[in-house]
């Protein structure tokens, strides 16, 4: 059964009654003999135009009410699957892409001071950061507005899926 919003059905009540209220003064009201019938035709206007857009805008909240619903659907179920296939579809997608001189000034100012080998990986978005003299390497990921580093607790399937890529580079001696 469908959830319905309250307030979408509060503004539609009013939008008709408006038209309705509009309908009944202007022939009660009448064209008099001095107005010609302007002032009935105006009130007809004014209440329809009124009445409409107090039901439109209770046919936005019941779409935005259906959407909202539908979303929070398909989110609860497969919450769990989701993110699990949003990982290794992410870490799957390889590309070519270039780090440019933006990312690479950004992502400086991530390590001021250090001395820092920086290696765009086949993943987009996501490169690889080799400190002078430490073994370990560090993920950052540029795809937001600024660098942000990836760790295995945070990422572990993407995190891994990087580390093995560099793994088998380095072991090729490239």
């Amino acid at each position: 059964m469908e959830k319905q919003n309250s307030v979408a059905k509060v503004l539609r009540i009013i939008g008709l009654a408006i038209m309705i209220g509009g309908f009944i003064l202007a022939t009660i009201e009448g064209p008099g003999e001095s107005d010609n019938g302007g002032m009935t035709l105006t009130a007809l206007f004014s209440s329809f135009v009124t009445g409409m857009l107090f039901i439109g805008f209770s046919e936005v909240i019941t779409l935005l009410q259906k959407i909202y619903l539908q979303l929070s659907q398909n989110s609860s179920g497969d919450h769990e699957k989701s993110n699990d296939k949003d990982d290794v579809e992410q870490t799957q997608v390889q590309k070519d892409w270039q780090l440019s001189q933006l990312d690479l000034d950004a992502i400086q100012e991530l390590y001021p001071g250090q001395n820092v080998k920086i290696l765009a990986t086949p993943f987009e978005d996501y490169c690889v950061i080799q400190i002078e003299g430490e073994e370990n390497i560090e993920v950052v990921e540029l795809g937001g507005f600024k660098p942000m580093k990836i760790t295995a607790d945070s990422e572990p399937k993407l995190f891994n899926k990087i580390q093995e890529w560099f793994s088998n580079r380095s072991s090729q001696g490239i």
